[in-house]
């Protein structure tokens, strides 16, 4: 069973090897966009996109890793995981997987990436900003409930170790969950 320092030198690898490519790929084809010209950000898009599929396998073992650890060890080197990611140079952009990375990680029978996403939110711990963070979650649970996901298990699972410090308002990370399970409740005693 790995452990938060093994997985360290794993992140600083796969770290690397992405930020080496962003290097050679991603900034020589930024370099060349005209921003005074319309469709800029759709151009944008796009070489983010292909940068995004070329960095996936990368992406795919350090997200399965991460998750491996954290669930072998209860969810205790949540916030040691949190320093680490944020501490990297590209890797801390990509790491939560995107609506349309879950959606397909959903059509091929599997959760994971919204696990993977839930546990990274309770990592940030509602950080930098407390309000783009609620809104990430308000559109994490929307997402499932459009693709019938039941989240509700998921965020019980959770739970326990989510954190209870609260950061904006009366909010924390563990209020929101409860918040959504209790939504999540409601929601399937309409549809009884």
């Amino acid at each position: 069973m790995e452990n938060i320092g093994t997985v360290k030198s794993k992140i600083e690898m796969i770290d690397e090897e992405i930020t080496h490519k962003y290097v050679d790929e991603l900034r020589a084809k930024e370099s060349r966009i005209d921003f005074t010209k319309d469709g800029w950000v759709e151009e944008m898009r796009s070489i983010e996109s292909e940068y995004r599929e070329k960095i996936q396998p990368e992406l795919a073992y350090i997200r399965t890793t991460i998750g491996e650890v954290l669930a072998g060890n209860a969810f205790k080197d949540l916030q040691p995981m949190a320093i680490l990611l944020e501490d990297t140079q590209r890797l801390k952009n990509y790491i939560t997987p995107t609506f349309e990375e879950m959606d397909l990680n959903v059509q091929s029978g599997s959760a994971e990436y919204i696990t993977l996403s839930l546990v990274l939110f309770m990592a940030r711990n509602l950080e930098p900003e407390a309000r783009d963070e609620m809104v990430y979650f308000g559109d994490l649970v929307r997402f499932c409930e459009s693709k019938k996901i039941g989240i509700k298990t998921i965020l019980q699972k959770l739970l326990p170790y989510a954190s209870d410090e609260i950061k904006y308002g009366t909010y924390s990370v563990r209020s929101l969950f409860e918040d959504a399970i209790k939504q999540q409740s409601a929601a399937a005693g309409k549809h009884k």
